[in-house]
């Protein structure tokens, strides 16, 4: 096999050089020194909105295909449910802001299939992944009739979610978790019974994450960063399209995940855990395995 060095080189990247040489190579060779002949390795990738989850899932599957591995990757949003089972989710809980948003928190998922694509990946099984619209009926998206279809056992396949590994834990431990990173929980829930409805549903997901062989989670420096980079996704793409969100609309669309997100990233143990900077690069790393 090539050397990483000229396999990275070979292949299209956002990242810079020199990130790609102290971070992104030293992480290839991690996860190629956990291949074995006949089995699948299902890597995790966990990160508040904004982290980079998806692009870093890509760079690695691109990179791990120039090495000759056999790799396929999806989100925990291929899994939403259909636009109708959503609504009628919200219908349920209608003064609930954790679901008034579109899609996003546990309850939202379609979480049998998942565990069953799970175990058919693990098994070596052909398996199927769904696709999910995120623009259809006015950007409330809906699950779309084609799917992928995957016949050959992959070496590698990465899963990444912003809440991949939510735990399923006490209102109290939630509550401090948010105190600990200055987030206002009664901003969103004033009677602090809503969230108790989201953590009723984490427990439906935690079969769901002992299929996943290695963690990378991705964090960044401060809490106000999920918020800002929210702003700048919006702002080019108010330049390609015209239209988007005003920060009003950001604030209520990101606040209901930042208490699970920070959840997460308090009681997740990763394998490998990447944080990011305000500039949106890394700026550390510690592997714990």
């Amino acid at each position: 096999m090539e050397p990483l060095s000229q396999v990275v080189n070979s292949i299209p990247s956002v990242y810079p050089a020199a990130e790609i040489k102290k971070y992104l190579i030293p992480l290839l060779g991690a996860i190629i020194r956990l291949h074995t002949k006949n089995k699948t390795i299902i890597i995790g990738i966990q990160g508040g909105q904004g982290t980079g989850k998806t692009t870093l899932s890509r760079f690695l599957q691109h990179a791990l295909a120039k090495a000759s591995y056999t790799v396929q990757s999806f989100s925990l949003d291929d899994f939403y449910k259909t636009n109708k089972e959503r609504i009628v989710l919200r219908k349920k809980y209608p003064h609930n802001a954790f679901y008034q948003i579109p899609r996003g928190l546990p309850g939202t998922h379609r979480v049998q299939l998942l565990k069953e694509t799970l175990r058919k990946i693990k098994s070596g099984t052909p398996f199927e992944l769904p696709l999910f619209d995120k623009s259809l009926h006015h950007a409330q998206g809906d699950v779309l009739r084609k799917t992928i279809n995957v016949t050959k056992r992959p070496d590698f396949v990465f899963f990444e979610g912003w809440c991949l590994g939510l735990p399923a834990v006490s209102s109290t431990v939630l509550q401090a978790v948010s105190q600990q990173y200055h987030l206002n929980l009664k901003n969103l829930d004033p009677t602090l019974q809503d969230h108790k409805v989201v953590l009723r549903y984490a427990k439906d997901y935690q079969p769901l994450w002992r299929f996943i062989d290695y963690w990378i989670m991705l964090k960044p420096s401060n809490t106000k960063l999920h918020t800002q980079w929210r702003y700048k996704q919006e702002q080019e793409l108010k330049k390609r399209a015209g239209k988007g969100m005003t920060k009003t609309e950001i604030n209520r669309f990101v606040e209901p995940y930042l208490p699970f997100t920070y959840l997460c990233y308090e009681k997740v143990k990763p394998d490998a855990l990447f944080l990011i900077n305000e500039h949106h690069c890394f700026s550390k790393v510690r592997y714990f395995r």
